[in-house]
């Protein structure tokens, strides 16, 4: 019997990285890339609807390390919230490394419908050179910055109907609230806020439908499942507004061993540019007048209005194979990598590959 399980294992291995390869090798080329500071894939929690009255309790480790893409300059727009102005050129990004740890609470308020609350614990550790082209005769002021903290809570509720016997789909409606902190400041100038991309919370509330599914291909050894997701944030007090958010994902999960089942996925993500009301200004350049003086950046429009940050946004593919292991008959642990196929920051930091933990536990 054992002979025969590690045969199933190394066959369903040699399948699942058969799948993986075959498909990375068949992606076309894109225009657009991918991204986000965390890891974006299915972990099958999506799918979990408790029956009345029952709970499961989950917790997720997640991180991510992004750099500066080859080919481009590292200079994006910095956002100056006090003076409600947009400044080209002004910021030199070098690496952003996050780590997110998320409480996942699932109870069933019905046998269909069920409660979802996730809280997330959010550590950032950023570099970048700031100030370009006034301080420092022009050279900018290198920064150093680290935040951690309670990050924006959402609330989800999930209802589930059974099409066929074999087949699952789950819809889902979350509300995002503004519970993160947003008040970091800058550690070369503490009167002024930090980055809003660099705050723990987004400073507004958000809406996030989703619809997940599933069907059994050979029920309860292989199956597949796919996930559509929309992300939007209403504009906060600060006049400024993260762009849209796109999630599309699917894959097949091949039950290897009677405790093991391997995952093989493809997730895209596109993110909308970011808005922000306020005047367009650059950073000083070398023989403009102005530069290395200290006097701040060269106005190009002095109309406050509604306008994209343009080193905002993204598009994103990328193959997520992971490993699921029933520790115990209400307990599993489950491991993903995120491998970056195609990636598209509009000249921001881009993600290298990310890694999620996770241990989920019902409590029936």
């Amino acid at each position: 019997m054992a002979v025969k399980g590690c045969i199933r294992l190394a066959a369903g291995a040699s399948i699942f990285i058969l799948a993986m390869a075959f498909s990375i090798g068949g992606v076309p080329k894109a225009h657009a890339s991918c991204g986000s500071a965390a890891c974006f894939m299915l972990t099958g929690e999506e799918g979990a609807v408790q029956g009345k009255g029952k709970l499961s309790v989950g917790l997720q480790y997640a991180y991510t390390i992004s750099k500066v893409a080859s080919g481009t300059s590292g200079l994006v727009t910095s956002v100056d919230q006090e003076a409600r102005q947009l400044v080209m050129n002004e910021h030199f990004e070098n690496r952003t490394i996050a780590e997110i740890i998320t409480l996942d609470v699932n109870y069933g308020l019905t046998n269909n419908f069920t409660l979802e609350v996730l809280v997330p614990h959010k550590r950032l550790e950023h570099t970048h050179t700031v100030e370009l082209g006034s301080d420092n005769g022009g050279a900018g002021d290198y920064e150093k910055f680290s935040n951690a903290g309670l990050g924006d809570i959402r609330l989800n509720g999930k209802y589930s109907y059974l099409p066929t016997l074999r087949s699952l789909v789950v819809l889902g409606f979350g509300v995002d609230l503004p519970t993160g902190d947003s008040h970091a400041t800058s550690n070369v100038d503490p009167t002024r806020l930090q980055e809003p991309t660099l705050q723990l919370g987004r400073r507004s509330f958000g809406i996030v439908p989703s619809i997940y599914q599933s069907y059994e291909i050979i029920p309860h050894v292989l199956d597949q499942f796919a996930s559509v997701s929309y992300q939007h944030a209403f504009t906060g007090p600060n006049s400024y507004r993260f762009g849209d958010v796109y999630v599309v994902s699917g894959g097949l999960n091949w039950k290897a061993l009677d405790r093991v089942t391997l995952t093989g996925q493809f997730n895209w993500r596109y993110a909308v540019h970011d808005e922000f009301t306020g005047s367009l200004a650059r950073a000083a350049e070398p023989g403009d007048p102005t530069f290395g003086l200290g006097l701040g950046p060269v106005p190009i429009d002095p109309e406050v209005k509604r306008r994209p940050v343009p080193t905002t946004g993204s598009t994103m593919l990328a193959a997520s194979p992971g490993v699921s292991v029933a520790v115990r008959e209400n307990m599993r642990a489950y491991f993903f990598a995120q491998i970056p196929v195609v990636r598209d920051f509009n000249g921001g930091l881009i993600p290298d590959v990310g890694f999620l933990f996770g241990l989920s536990m019902s409590m029936n």
